[in-house]
């Protein structure tokens, strides 16, 4: 009798046979560019326009049942207002980084988000070379990411990885 209570105990609370357990080998990195901004003068930050502040909100419709643990972001005000809804969904802040050092932002992902979902928030001119500085390969040309491209990322122990592109939220102009 003990053994059927403890079977059914085990039962009652185990992980179901479909969960897939943790990989801690596996690190997804989740990119988007920053969403639609205000205009503003060249080297200028004016923040997010109506559109963009529908997209941040998105992102994080999106992202919420994801598993993220981090949310990154340069330190300009539309890549910050960008990914501040999502960090809040998951209960943490932006952490901020600088654009211009992209590989110490890589080094810093896979320390402190080995085994984990994370998501960085860039621009249109550095999602290409900050999937280069994470994973060492060089993409060759790439275009400047559009606002409602969404780039994953798995990186796994011996330097192999996937990358899948795709679109959230409505079409970019």
């Amino acid at each position: 009798m003990k053994q059927i209570v403890l079977a059914l105990f085990l039962f009652a609370f185990a992980a179901p046979a479909w969960a897939a357990p943790a990989d801690s080998t596996c690190t997804t990195v989740i990119l988007v560019r920053h969403a639609e901004k205000n205009p503003h003068p060249a080297g200028g930050d004016a923040g997010l326009n109506t559109q963009g502040l529908v997209r941040a909100r998105e992102l994080a419709r999106t992202l919420e049942g994801a598993g993220v643990s981090a949310v990154y972001a340069s330190f300009y005000g539309r890549a910050r207002m960008t990914a501040a809804p999502l960090a809040e969904a998951i209960g943490d802040s932006v952490r901020v980084y600088d654009p211009n050092h992209l590989d110490a932002l890589a080094a810093r992902v896979r320390a402190e988000g080995r085994g984990k979902t994370v998501v960085i928030v860039g621009h249109g001119d550095t999602i290409g070379p900050t999937i280069e500085a994470l994973t060492g390969q060089a993409l060759g040309k790439v275009e400047p990411a559009p606002y409602d491209g969404m780039w994953v990322l798995t990186l796994r122990n011996g330097g192999e990885f996937t990358l899948v592109r795709l679109r959230y939220g409505a079409k970019a102009d």
